[in-house]
């Protein structure tokens, strides 16, 4: 199952990563919090990127995509056969210093490229394990399907840190199950120290 996601958080040209970190790629220097030592929960499964992060995935979720840029960015977008819902991962080295800006900054590209995009709710700054973060929803089509996706950026340091995109169709948006699975996402994403 390949998707076209959506550009990154920061808008970059991307190309394709063959799953590897690229050599002048370092990890990033700021891990968000410390490691939790308790595990996944059950019916998810610690994966650990080659990009330099770490999260717990829903069993039999594996990467679908990859793509990174020459300028050490990259976005690694996971999910797994017959299962409509995708987590897209970014990291990017070109951010400004506030991620409601680098959202409202994005914005545009994303009502360009995605099929009747229409933003719910308002930008929202966010706090993410003491990181200056933002959260902004967003509804779109895709395969005649409606999607619902929350796209959580944090800063990490001066110009750089992640987003996560949680994608999963607008009818299912509050069950259970998906609440859970963004939870779990959110509290067991690691990057690595550099």
């Amino acid at each position: 199952m390949s998707r076209r996601v959506n550009p990154s958080w920061a808008v970059m040209k991307l190309t394709d990563a063959y799953g590897r970190r690229p050599p002048h790629a370092p990890a990033p220097s700021v891990s968000p919090s410390r490691p939790d030592r308790s595990g996944p929960p059950a019916g998810f499964r610690r994966y650990d990127a080659p990009e330099g992060f770490s999260i717990a995935l829903p069993t039999g979720w594996r990467p679908v995509d990859r793509d990174s840029a020459s300028d050490a960015s990259y976005r690694v977008t996971f999910g797994a056969s017959g299962d409509p819902r995708t987590l897209a991962v970014t990291y990017s080295e070109r951010l400004g210093p506030d991620p409601v800006g680098v959202w409202r900054d994005l914005e545009p590209s994303l009502k360009r490229t995605s099929v009747d995009y229409q933003r719910v709710g308002a930008i929202r700054s966010v706090d993410y394990r003491g990181l200056d973060a933002a959260d902004m929803e967003w509804l779109s089509e895709s395969s005649g399907v409606r999607e619902r996706t929350l796209g959580r950026g944090f800063l990490t340091g001066p110009g750089r840190g992640f987003s996560f995109r949680w994608t999963t169709p607008a009818a299912d948006w509050d069950d259970t199950a998906n609440r859970r699975a963004l939870d779990v996402f959110l509290r067991t994403f690691r990057a690595s120290a550099g």
